[in-house]
């Protein structure tokens, strides 16, 4: 399945949420304001790198934000392209 959160961690609790309820083999897609939970160092390293999904970090929302170069290594940057990519790939859906 296929998890996309699109909210700051630090205004709401959906990626919490998304943590703690999605399967082990899910992806979890962060766009919008949800990157800013990617920044290496950041508060949510810890919970994302251990946390056992793929996750993926919009490129477009990223640039935006202005944190091209804070990204989490492990973290896949993908494009709207590959965002295309990842929902056709993935039969199930759900929007955090």
């Amino acid at each position: 399945m296929l998890h996309t959160v699109s909210t700051s961690p630090f205004s709401s609790s959906s990626l919490s949420n998304c943590l703690r309820y999605s399967d082990p083999n899910s992806e979890i897609l962060l766009i919008e304001d949800a990157v800013i939970a990617a920044i290496d160092s950041g508060q949510w390293q810890q919970a994302l790198t251990s946390c056992g999904r793929r996750i993926y970090v919009l490129h477009e929302d990223v640039v935006a934000r202005g944190i091209n170069d804070e990204i989490i290594k492990s973290f896949k940057v993908i494009d709207i392209k590959g965002f295309i990519s990842l929902t056709e790939r993935h039969v199930t859906q759900m929007k955090w």
